[in-house]
């Protein structure tokens, strides 16, 4: 092949030759290029033949082709300057990550803006932008490295090592194929690691929570309504026509709340939502005023003065989940009964008298009944006989029942999934907010009468035989309250329970079966909100509590934000140190592109000069040679494969039953 001056036509050409020696069946054979010049026709001399493309027209080199004069191969032209500033934008890019981190920062803990919404909108794309610019910056560093070691003297696989590993999968392809184990080998590896850590950090670098709403919230003061605690005046229980006409009623609601008791025996709220509270007497005394707190389940589960809850603004449980409530108070009446005794005694001892009913309770002096509080009562239950005798035994209990009106503080709790319970409670004068002494008359004298005449046959009026059924749910509960819903037709001995406990389980049931008695249609309601209206003959008092709503916000992960941050740290240096050794090195950029076997390619004739353009450069001005990689001996014993001209006729096809060198 010639370096020279492109000649006139009519000049001699000389040319390089290039000798081939092969052995085959110990015969050696020698083959080489014509010694003559390529021949000036259409079969071999691209740039001396005729073709219908412009540059190739006789004696025409490719337009800009540079010839063997002097060409700088560092002068800076409009295009190398165009190429440059590209280099340097990519180089540069990792800098938007570290932006964007930095920005993520920033946003931690604040609510939401547009800004901050365009910015997770970028985030979420950064998984498929930050592979594609890690591989092409990574890669370009490997290949200026290359390309700078073998200006200056390299190793073969070296070289391949760099140049070759443009993705994990290339360099983990040189690793095996080389089998070279060294330093460089790993290091082109690990080096791609970083890319989908990158990507992923990004991509969880922030999320959208909502968090502490006294921070960062939107506050709305609105009114709640409870029960009127003085709805107990239009109980059921206020005279025989209505204690018959709601007996069904109370009844339903009673027996309900009882064989639900298991199932929310620890819980704050009974089985329709309403906010249960527990036995003042059972709360410690607190010194430092009249409040006294009550213990939160599970870390102590508080002793509850009834199975059936206060019902409190339905509105707010349902919408507990969206919202936070300041705390808030109500008002609430119930009845605490304390036992000095609880004994076994025989049927005439007990003075039991006719067997109406498996379980009485009465006024211990029927003339004076309650004139006053602590009202005086009797409970006597049926209990099994004991050995050798003939007929049951009876469990008698002597208790005194009062009267409270109670504060409550309700707090609604995450701690709780937001349900809303007692936080604390403290005793009122009980005479105060409409109830009178005539109202307290009439809740000693009317209410406690039909309630100890209706509660122990709840649950088997219009029985005949009552007494062969066995105890009541009633007199089971509270001899078991885990074990009590069973046909057993057996009594129980209430006197083996301690005065304390029983009295602890009276009270449930009595205050349990008085709320049954009023408000009905609110302890199950399961609307919107409790009006403040007047209900049929069902009151509400009004409370104020502020809703806090919970701004959300935005929570930057600071772990994927350090990993984000040393990803693109380390990219944005390799970046800088790979366009730094692009323009520290001289040599063209060869390497790696098909168009480089032309170059010094006895096979592929090309014009003189040209050995200073890269391997993109080449290929733009030879764009349209027609080349071929085949047998360049095709008429020799034993073939050559080599890069040629591809219509000269002088490359044969391979054929997988013909012998290489």
């Amino acid at each position: 092949m010639e370096y020279r001056h492109v000649r006139s036509s009519d000049e001699p050409m000389e040319v390089e030759v290039i000798e081939l020696t092969t052995k085959n069946d110990n015969n050696v054979h020698h083959y080489a290029p014509p010694p003559e010049s390529p021949p000036s026709d259409t079969k071999y001399d691209p740039f001396i033949a005729h073709h219908n493309r412009e540059h190739y027209q006789p004696a025409q080199p490719p337009a800009k082709w540079p010839h063997s004069q002097k060409v700088s191969v560092a002068k800076l032209t409009p295009w190398r300057t165009t190429v440059m500033v590209f280099d340097v934008v990519l180089a540069s890019a990792p800098i938007m990550f570290i932006v964007l981190a930095i920005l993520a920062a920033r946003l931690d803990n604040t609510v939401l803006t547009a800004s901050g919404n365009k910015l997770m909108e970028i985030l979420k794309i950064s998984p498929t932008i930050y592979p594609i610019m890690f591989a092409a910056i990574m890669g370009r560093l490997f290949h200026a490295l290359g390309l700078y070691l073998a200006e200056r003297g390299t190793t073969l696989g070296r070289l391949e090592h760099l140049i070759g590993s443009q993705s994990i999968a290339s360099a983990l392809e040189r690793l095996v194929c080389l089998r070279s184990w060294s330093l460089l080998s790993i290091l082109t590896v690990v080096a791609w690691v970083p890319s989908p850590f990158g990507g992923q950090a990004a991509l969880r670098l922030m999320k959208i929570e909502d968090t502490d709403p006294y921070r960062h919230n939107d506050t709305i003061t609105e009114t709640f309504y409870y029960i009127d605690p003085l709805n107990v005046q239009n109980s059921f229980l206020s005279g025989a026509s209505s204690l018959n006409s709601g007996r069904s009623t109370f009844t339903s609601i009673f027996l309900a709340a009882l064989t639900m008791s298991s199932n929310f025996n620890s819980e704050a709220l009974d089985g329709w939502g309403n906010t249960k509270l527990p036995i003042y007497r059972s709360l410690e005394a607190d010194t430092t005023g009249e409040w006294r707190d009550i213990p939160q389940y599970p870390l102590q589960r508080p002793t509850w003065a009834s199975w059936i809850g206060i019902p409190v603004n339905i509105g707010l449980l349902q919408s507990r989940q969206s919202y936070t409530w300041t705390d808030f108070n109500v008002k609430a009446r119930q009845f605490d009964i304390t036992c000095s005794s609880n004994v076994r005694m025989s049927r005439n001892e007990s003075d039991f008298g006719n067997v109406t009913s498996t379980w009485t309770l009465s006024y211990v002096d029927p003339e004076l009944r309650c004139s006053t509080y602590p009202c005086s009562i009797v409970s006597k239950s049926l209990a099994p006989a004991e050995d050798g005798e003939d007929e049951e035994s009876v469990s008698v209990a002597h208790c005194e029942v009062s009267y409270e009106y109670l504060e409550a503080e309700i707090g609604c709790s995450d701690e709780l999934n937001g349900e809303c319970s007692a936080k604390r409670l403290r005793k009122l004068d009980l005479l105060a907010d409409g109830y009178s002494s005539d109202s307290d008359d009439f809740v000693r004298s009317v209410i406690l009468s039909n309630l100890m005449s209706a509660m122990p046959t709840t649950d088997n009026i219009g029985v005949t035989d009552r007494q062969a059924r066995g105890s009541t749910n009633m007199e089971k509960w509270m001899a078991n309250p885990d074990d009590f819903i069973a046909a057993t037709y057996d009594f129980v001995s209430l006197w083996n329970m301690t005065t304390d406990l029983f009295a602890e389980r009276l009270t449930i049931v009595w205050n349990s079966f008085l709320q049954s008695t009023y408000a009905a249609s609110a302890v199950g309601y399961t609307g919107a909100v409790l009006e403040n209206v007047v209900d049929g003959e069902t009151s509400y008092n009004a409370t104020t509590v502020t809703r806090i709503t919970a701004l959300p916000t935005y929570q930057t992960n600071w772990k994927w934000l350090a990993v984000l941050l040393v990803c693109s740290t380390l990219l944005l240096a390799a970046g800088y140190v790979g366009l730094a050794l692009k323009y520290l090195t001289i040599a063209p950029d060869i390497i790696g592109y098909a168009s480089s076997l032309t170059l010094l390619n006895p096979y592929v004739p090309t014009p003189t000069g040209g050995t200073t353009l890269d391997g993109l450069e080449r290929a733009a001005l030879l764009h349209d040679l027609p080349i071929k990689i085949g047998d360049v001996c095709p008429n020799e014993p034993v073939g050559a494969i080599a890069l040629a001209k591809a219509d000269g006729g002088r490359v044969g096809n391979l054929d997988r039953r013909r012998l290489y060198v």
